[in-house]
């Protein structure tokens, strides 16, 4: 169980890890990543690991629904900001209201979270064992030289 966990964690670090700096490599964009990046992303998985095309299917589908929550949750940012400036400008600010903004944003994230793990799992299932181990060799050259995933 501990292996299994282990190489979930794996799976999903390397594909944020992606994503995520993906979206961010050119500082270009102040409101996320569209979908020539994301296409760009899973493009890229799919080359560094050699994908066959229904792995490539899958993993376009897995993006596209995680890349389609997470602007869902941008989406409520707006909100989110508006109820925090009316905070802000009351007169004093309660400590329970500043928990329920907080524990809202937590289980938001945490349902995320739920979201990508179930279909992260999925797709690890459909890996072949060289394909693990590259991405295993990724992270392990990420933490031991500070190199971004997607930069070799």
């Amino acid at each position: 169980m501990q292996r299994k966990t282990i190489v979930i964690t794996a799976i999903l670090t390397a594909l944020f890890l992606v994503v995520g700096l993906t979206a961010c490599k050119h500082g270009r964009r102040s409101c996320g990543f569209d979908e020539f990046d994301l296409a760009a992303a899973t493009d890229r998985i799919a080359h560094r690991l050699d994908l066959t095309e229904s792995q490539k299917a899958d993993l376009d589908r897995i993006a596209a629904e995680i890349a389609g929550k997470a602007k869902a949750m941008h989406a409520e940012r707006e909100d989110r900001l508006q109820e925090l400036a009316g905070l802000i400008r009351q007169e004093a600010v309660d400590k329970d209201t500043v928990d329920g903004l907080i524990d809202e944003k937590m289980e938001k994230m945490r349902a995320m979270a739920d979201f990508a793990v179930v279909r992260l799992i999925a797709f690890h299932q459909t890996l072949t064992v060289e394909q693990r181990e590259k991405i295993a060799e990724r992270i392990e050259d990420h933490g031991a030289d500070g190199c971004r995933f997607g930069s070799h």
